[in-house]
């Protein structure tokens, strides 16, 4: 049995960028072995205030730290083309020889749906 790995949220929501890559600095010191950055486009509510690029954060971290990172989950449908995602994926993944993980969901209206375009259902996301 493989022992338990244990990771750090940055949340980008909550932090500005600065803030973030020190504190994914500081939970690999202490033993995590990777960052999950979320993908926000704004804020969940006004009192976090936040909602850095979350591509350049991750660049930032991988360039302060040695263990696994990828966005939380990006949505490669709406606010970032599929093409895009794939240009930015790719990348990482060469860089960061194999520390990479691909996070990729449905989206929800708050962060996708900031273009003005239809918003479908939740199975037509699902099979896009």
């Amino acid at each position: 049995m493989s022992a338990a790995r244990i990771g750090y949220a940055a949340m980008l929501e909550q932090f500005g960028p600065n803030e973030v890559v020190d504190f994914s600095a500081l939970a690999e010191e202490h033993g995590v072995s990777g960052v999950m950055a979320a993908d926000p486009f704004q804020p969940w509510v006004p009192q976090q205030g936040q909602a850095a690029f979350v591509w350049n954060v991750m660049t930032a971290i991988a360039g302060r730290t040695t263990g696994d990172i990828g966005p939380g989950v990006t949505c490669p449908s709406f606010r970032m083309h599929p093409a895009i995602v794939a240009q930015a994926a790719a990348p990482a993944a060469v860089q960061l020889d194999g520390s990479f993980t691909l996070g990729v969901g449905t989206g929800e209206a708050l962060n996708e749906h900031v273009l003005g375009d239809q918003w479908p259902s939740a199975d037509l996301r699902l099979d896009m």
